[in-house]
């Protein structure tokens, strides 16, 4: 559980942090922010820049997505560079912002949901394996919406024991 450090809600989930934050703030301890009040204040900046901005030109550049021609102001500096036919204005790109965060949400909660249904098959089918197996899994995605971490597969990986490599110590090696 986390706690904004913007709007003091507690107890908060995992997802409700960036990636980025919730590392940042495991290695440094330092405040965290909710997704929710950094676009506040992405959007607060944005504003205050869009209004600030003197345009020189009243040129004119077409949206790539919506097709209208548009004066400078109506894009941000990123998109204006892109060029002709590349560029897309400020409300397209706050929209498909949108429309990914909420694919992003829905496929995380269709996957768990997934997994749920792979639980109740493998209890159906009574066997010990596959119910271990479904069950860990979704207890992986949803531990992952909770902490915001990745799960580990742990395995047959470079651990003691392997009896490879070149090293020292290695039972391979002759001297």
């Amino acid at each position: 559980n986390f706690d904004c450090s913007v709007c003091h809600r507690k107890r908060l989930v995992g997802d409700e942090f960036s990636k980025k934050a919730l590392e940042k703030h495991r290695k440094t301890g330092g405040p965290l922010r909710c997704k929710k009040c950094v676009a506040e204040a992405e959007e607060k900046e944005r504003n205050a820049t869009a209004s600030s901005k003197s345009v020189a030109s009243d040129e004119t550049r077409k949206c790539a997505k919506c097709n209208e021609s548009l004066k400078a102001d109506a894009f941000n500096k990123n998109q204006w560079n892109k060029g002709e036919g590349k560029a897309r204005c400020r409300s397209c790109v706050e929209k498909s912002l949108v429309e990914e965060a909420a694919q992003q949400k829905e496929s995380k909660s269709a996957a768990i949901q997934k997994a749920k249904d792979d639980v109740e098959a493998a209890k159906k089918s009574g066997n010990a394996q596959a119910i271990l197996k479904a069950e860990s899994v979704l207890a992986a995605l949803e531990a992952e919406k909770v902490t915001g971490l990745k799960p580990v597969k742990m395995g047959r990986g470079r651990g003691r024991g392997s009896g490879r490599g070149r090293g020292r110590g290695s039972s391979s090696c002759t001297r």
